[in-house]
C-alpha cells in the first residue's frame, strides 16, 4: 500500500471511532463540551476541583443559594443532563395545590424557602392592604391559610361584610335599598366602620340644603326612603308652594318650577329674569307690577302690545286718528317701552319708502290723506299737477316719462338733470352742448335714431372732401372717420383700424391713387396696383422667367428697390458658398418651378472631374454632403464611422491617407491592413500565438477587430 493512501485511511479510522465514542456518551446529544472539561485522562474520574465546567456561565440556570451547595445528582437523576428542566414546580412539590401559580419565583427566593415579607408583597395584588386592611388576621379572609390553600376570593366589599350591611339600622340599609358597593359611602382609612363619604354631588347640598341630618329629606320609617328620591323642588316644597299668598301661587297658575325664583341660599327672596320667557322688561315695562300684565294668570300670557294697549289705540290721534286712519295695532313700529306712550318714534327710513331731502319736512297728512296704508311711493302719484304744469320743457305734450326720478331729486324739484348715459348714447363732444329739441324732434315719447345718418344725412350728402362722400360709395357709419369732439368737417380716419394698415411709402400716397372713384372693394393685393412695375422689371425680370405676383416675399413698403428673398422659406436654406450665387445660375429654367434641390443636379461635372480619389470610376455616391458641405468644397471629410480613425483610436495618428488601405483608388471595398507596413507579420503574429486560426492575410485583422480595437 502506497504512503498517501496509508494516510487517507488512518484519517478515515480517527474519524469513524471519533464518531463511534461520540454516539456512546450517557450524556446524550445535547451536551456539547469536550470531555476533558470534566473527566480526568488517566483515570476518568470526575474531581470537582479540577472540572473546568461552570453551572452559571456555561448553562442557563445559575446555582445560587441553596441551589449552590447541592449535589449534581440531586437535580440530575440521569447522566442525561439536558433532561432536567428549569421551573421550580419540576422539583419542589406545590403545597399550595396550584392556587397561586407554577411559578415559585414570584414569592419564594434561592436564598431560603420562606416568605417573610408577605404584608409588601400583598400590596402587588389585586387587593393591596390599606386603612383598617392592614391589621386583619389572614385567616379572616383567606379560611384555607392553615393548609397553606389561597383560591382566589372577591373583592367585593359585601363578601366580607355582608353582616354589617344587614345588621345595620341606623338607617336600615335593607329597608332602604341601599347599595352594597359599601365604598360608596365607607372608606378602608376608618377603622371603626362610622363615618361615611358619601358623594350627594348629583344633587349638592348647598344652601339651605346643607342639612347634617340625612332624614330631614330621607324620612325615616318609609321603605327605599333612600333610592327614587325626586330632585324636583316641588316634592318636598309643595307645602310652601300651598301656602304663598304673595302672590298667590295655586290661584295664579304659577309652575311648580321653584328654581326659576328662589335659590337654596334664601327661600323668601324671590327673583325671576323675564328674558328667559322671550319678553324682555324694558322701559316703563320694569316698572309694572306683575299682576298688571299677568291679571289672568301667569300661564299663555300674551306678548303683543294690543293685548294691553288697545284703549290707547283707540283714543290715539295724534299724529292722525289710529283707528280711522287704519294704522298696524304694532306698536313697537313708533312707539318704544323706553318714553312715554304719547311720544311717536317713528323713523320713515324703516319703511319701504324712505324720507329725503324736501320729503322730510312734510307733513305726514300730505301724503298720507285720511290713511298710511296703501300709500302711492311713485312721485307722479303726488306730483302729478307738478307735471302736467310744467312747461319749460312741456312734459305732458312731448311724452315726458312720469317716472320724475330720471331728471329730478328730493333736494331740489327746480333744478332737474338728467344722465344721458342711462338711455345707451352717452352725450360726448358736440353733442352735450345741444339742446335737447335738436335731436328729440318729435317728443320723447320714442327714442330717436341714434345712427349718425339720421340727424347728419345733408351732412354726408354734401361732403366732397377727401372724395364725394355719395360718389365714391363711402359708407354712412360716420363715426369710422368723424368723432363729436372736433368739427363735423374735420376727418379722423386712421387707415389701421381698417383691415390694410397704411406702413411705409403707402403713408405718403393720395388716398385716390388706390381707391379710384370709391373706397368699397378696393382690392389689398400688391399687384392690383403695381402691375406696370412687375411688367417693367428686368433685374431679374420678373414676367418672362415666372416669379410669383405676391411681391411681398421680397418687397416692402419701406424700399421698393432693395427687394430680399428668404431663401429658407423654400425648404432649401442658403448657406456658405450657396449666399454668393447669382439666382440665374440655379433657376436657369426661370422661377415657376424650383429647380432640383440634390448636389449632383448642379455639381455633377465636379463628380466626373474629380480624381483624388476618383469618384465616378471608384463608384462614389452622389449625395455629395457625405463628404462635403457648402462653406468649401475641399478639403472635403468623410465620417469613417464603421472602422473609427477619429482621434483617440489607434488608426488615427499618424493620419492615414485613402490609399494607405484602400490599394484600389477604383473600388474602396478592396483594402488592405498589411499595406504600407502598418502590421507586419512579424509584430504580428507574436500577438496570436495563442489564437485559434489565426491567418496573417491583408484583411484577417478587420475580421476580427471590426472596430480597430486591439481586444
Amino acid at each position: 500500500m502506497k504512503f498517501a493512501e496509508r494516510i487517507i485511511l488512518a484519517c478515515f479510522l480517527i474519524a469513524l471511532s471519533s464518531t463511534v465514542l461520540f454516539a456512546q456518551s450517557p450524556h446524550g446529544s445535547g451536551l456539547k463540551m469536550d470531555c476533558s472539561s470534566c473527566h480526568l485522562p488517566t483515570t476518568w474520574k470526575v474531581l470537582p476541583k479540577h472540572m473546568k465546567f461552570d453551572h452559571d456561565t456555561m448553562t442557563s440556570f445559575p446555582l445560587v443559594g441553596q441551589h449552590a451547595s447541592l449535589s449534581c445528582a440531586s437535580c440530575h437523576k440521569t447522566l442525561v443532563f439536558y433532561d432536567v428542566k428549569s421551573n421550580c414546580i419540576s422539583c419542589h412539590t406545590d403545597v399550595h395545590k396550584a392556587s397561586l401559580g407554577d411559578n415559585c419565583r414570584s414569592c419564594h427566593i434561592p436564598r431560603t424557602w420562606i416568605v417573610s415579607n408577605i404584608e409588601q408583597m400583598h400590596q402587588r395584588t389585586r387587593f393591596p392592604l390599606v386603612g383598617a386592611h392592614e391589621n386583619v388576621d389572614c385567616t379572616s379572609c383567606h379560611t384555607s391559610y392553615s393548609q397553606m390553600y389561597f383560591p382566589p376570593i372577591n373583592t367585593a366589599c359585601i363578601t366580607c361584610h355582608s353582616q354589617q350591611y344587614y345588621s345595620t339600622t341606623a338607617p336600615s340599609h335593607v329597608q332602604s335599598g341601599f347599595s352594597t358597593q359599601c365604598q360608596s359611602c365607607h372608606t378602608v382609612m376608618d377603622v371603626s366602620w362610622g363615618p361615611t363619604k358619601f358623594d350627594h354631588s348629583f344633587f349638592p347640598l348647598t344652601g339651605g340644603h346643607a342639612i347634617a341630618n340625612c332624614f330631614a329629606c330621607h324620612k325615616q320609617g318609609t321603605a327605599n326612603n333612600f333610592t327614587g328620591l325626586s330632585t324636583n323642588c316641588y316634592s318636598c316644597h309643595s307645602a310652601q308652594f300651598a301656602a304663598t299668598t304673595t302672590p298667590n301661587h295655586v290661584t295664579a297658575g304659577f309652575p311648580q318650577n321653584c328654581a326659576q325664583c328662589h335659590t337654596v341660599t334664601t327661600w323668601t327672596t324671590a327673583t325671576f329674569d323675564h328674558n328667559t320667557t322671550g319678553f324682555s322688561l324694558t322701559g316703563e315695562h320694569a316698572n309694572l307690577q306683575c299682576q298688571q300684565c299677568h291679571f289672568a294668570g301667569y300661564a299663555n300670557t300674551p306678548s303683543t302690545c294690543s293685548s294691553c294697549h288697545t284703549t290707547d289705540y283707540a283714543n290715539a290721534v295724534t299724529p292722525v286718528n289710529h283707528a280711522a286712519a287704519g294704522l298696524p295695532k304694532t306698536c313697537q313700529t313708533c312707539h318704544t317701552t323706553m318714553s312715554p306712550f304719547t311720544t311717536t318714534t317713528f323713523a320713515h327710513p324703516t319703511s319701504p319708502f324712505q324720507l329725503t331731502g324736501a320729503h322730510m319736512t312734510v307733513a305726514c297728512q300730505s301724503c298720507h290723506k285720511g290713511s298710511v296704508t296703501s300709500t302711492p311711493t311713485d312721485c307722479y302719484s303726488c306730483h302729478q299737477t307738478d307735471f302736467a304744469s310744467t312747461t319749460n320743457p312741456p312734459h305732458a305734450s312731448q311724452g315726458f316719462p312720469t317716472t320724475c326720478t330720471q331728471c329730478h331729486s328730493t333736494t331740489d324739484w327746480t333744478s332737474a338733470t338728467f344722465d344721458h348715459n342711462t338711455t345707451g348714447f352717452p352725450l360726448t363732444g358736440e353733442h352735450a352742448n345741444l339742446q335737447c329739441q335738436q335731436c328729440h324732434s318729435n317728443g320723447y315719447a320714442t327714442a330717436p335714431s341714434t345712427a349718425c345718418q339720421s340727424c347728419h344725412q345733408t351732412d354726408y350728402s354734401n361732403a366732397t372732401t377727401p372724395v364725394n362722400h355719395v360718389a365714391a360709395g363711402l359708407p354712412t357709419t360716420c363715426q369710422t372717420c368723424h368723432i363729436t369732439m372736433s368739427p363735423f368737417t374735420t376727418t379722423t380716419f386712421t387707415h389701421p383700424t381698417s383691415p390694410f394698415q397704411l406702413t411705409g411709402a403707402h403713408m405718403t400716397v393720395g388716398c385716390q391713387s388706390c381707391h379710384k372713384g370709391s373706397v368699397t372693394n378696393t382690392p389689398t393685393d400688391c399687384y392690383s396696383c403695381h402691375q406696370t412695375d412687375y411688367a417693367s422689371t428686368t433685374n431679374p425680370p420678373h414676367a418672362s422667367q415666372g416669379f410669383p405676383t405676391t411681391c411681398t416675399q421680397c418687397h416692402s413698403t419701406t424700399d421698393w428697390t432693395s427687394a430680399t428673398f428668404d431663401h429658407s422659406t423654400t425648404g432649401f436654406p442658403l448657406t456658405g458658398a450657396h449666399t454668393t450665387v447669382q439666382c440665374a445660375q440655379c433657376h436657369t429654367n426661370g422661377y415657376t418651378a424650383p429647380p432640383a434641390t440634390q448636389c449632383i443636379s448642379c455639381h455633377q461635372t465636379d463628380y466626373n472631374n474629380t480624381t483624388n480619389p476618383a469618384h465616378a470610376s471608384a463608384g462614389y455616391p452622389t449625395d455629395c454632403t457625405q463628404c462635403h458641405t457648402t462653406a468649401g468644397w475641399t478639403p472635403s471629410t468623410f465620417n469613417h464611422s464603421q472602422f473609427p480613425i477619429t482621434a483617440g483610436t489607434n488608426h488615427a495618428a499618424p493620419p492615414l491617407l485613402c490609399s494607405n488601405c484602400h490599394t484600389d483608388v477604383t473600388n474602396f471595398a478592396i483594402f488592405s491592413c498589411t499595406n504600407s507596413g502598418c502590421h507586419t507579420q512579424a509584430n504580428t503574429d507574436k500577438h496570436h500565438n495563442s489564437v485559434n486560426g489565426y491567418v496573417y492575410s491583408p484583411t484577417s485583422c478587420y475580421t476580427c477587430h471590426p472596430t480597430g480595437k486591439g481586444d
